[in-house]
């Protein structure tokens, strides 16, 4: 699915997730709270990886005090792995064990 911008990707990403955040199990804040889209991690940083900005597995959902200490949570490190490989191999042809 392509999407035109990010409050599309974000919207995507809000209906068809759980709102628990996924690095914690703590419920979301609700969709219209003022920091809502605060809770939309990318995992791999936009300006380093832009032909991930858009795509939804480079996002984690987690609330807002989570965000600036995702790499202290497994399941973010984890993911990060596994996007940095899969960007490597489909845009470099880099295998990775």
């Amino acid at each position: 699915m392509k999407f035109k911008n990010q409050m599309e990707l974000f919207n995507h990403v809000w209906d068809t997730r759980p709102h628990v955040s996924e690095v914690s199990d703590k419920p979301l804040l609700p969709r219209g709270h003022f920091q809502w889209h605060f809770q939309f991690l990318h995992i791999l940083p936009k300006g380093t990886f832009p032909h991930y900005k858009l795509n939804p597995d480079n996002i984690i959902l987690a609330l807002p005090e989570e965000h600036d200490h995702q790499e202290r949570f497994p399941e973010f490190n984890r993911r990060k792995d596994l996007l940095r490989k899969s960007y490597y191999e489909k845009y470099y042809g880099k295998k990775f064990d």
